[in-house]
């Protein structure tokens, strides 16, 4: 787990140099933003290969602040579903308001070579805005469980999801919305009565 904590940190630190780099009116190099954030260029370069890569993630973690407000903004003891409602909102909003920067960054995805071994292609925001929603289910859940239920929330909403629900099944941003809290509603009830307990 630590090794795993280091490479998201690696990632992030890419990324928040990025942005301020961008925030300084600056069309930063990978190498530049390797620099910025003292970082070796080689392994800037495993993580982000291009500049244009590197770009998109930053303009997308400036998002992030937003995410975590509305995950947030709820009572301190309301219901589990009411956190996943909230999460499902905001994630939604996000990815429409994003959608042409998000296809592209699954482009990047799709092409790109692998990191290194247990390094996912793309930062982790989803499943940290997910991890956090469900925070009231650790004393709750066992891990495996508490893991499968993350795992399958953030298969269901974001821009994967989206696309599979507009390109494919033919169907507008309300019905989109409709369609992602319906499925995240049912993974929460089907985590079992921990799960559902912990919501009343």
């Amino acid at each position: 787990m630590g090794r795993d904590n280091q490479k998201r940190r690696t990632r992030k630190a890419l990324v928040e140099a990025a942005g301020r780099l961008i925030a300084e009116g600056r069309r930063p190099s990978v190498a530049e933003v390797a620099d910025a954030a003292d970082i070796s260029r080689r392994t800037a370069y495993r993580y982000f290969p291009s500049a244009e890569q590197l770009s998109v993630e930053a303009t997308l973690e400036a998002t992030r602040q937003n995410m975590e407000l509305s995950i947030e903004s709820g009572h301190a003891d309301e219901p589990v579903a009411d956190r996943v409602d909230r999460l499902v909102d905001a994630l939604s909003r996000m990815t429409l308001e994003n959608e042409a920067l998000l296809r592209q960054m699954i482009r990047f995805t799709i092409d790109r070579d692998t990191i290194e071994p247990g390094v996912p292609p793309r930062p982790s925001r989803r499943l940290e805005y997910v991890e956090r929603t469900l925070t009231p289910l650790q004393e709750v859940l066992p891990s495996d469980e508490l893991d499968r239920l993350t795992h399958a929330l953030a298969v269901v909403i974001g821009i994967e999801s989206t696309i599979v629900l507009r390109d494919i099944c033919g169907l507008d941003s309300p019905q989109i919305l409709e369609v992602q809290h319906w499925a995240a509603r049912a993974l929460l009830a089907a985590a079992g009565s921990g799960a559902t307990d912990s919501a009343d």
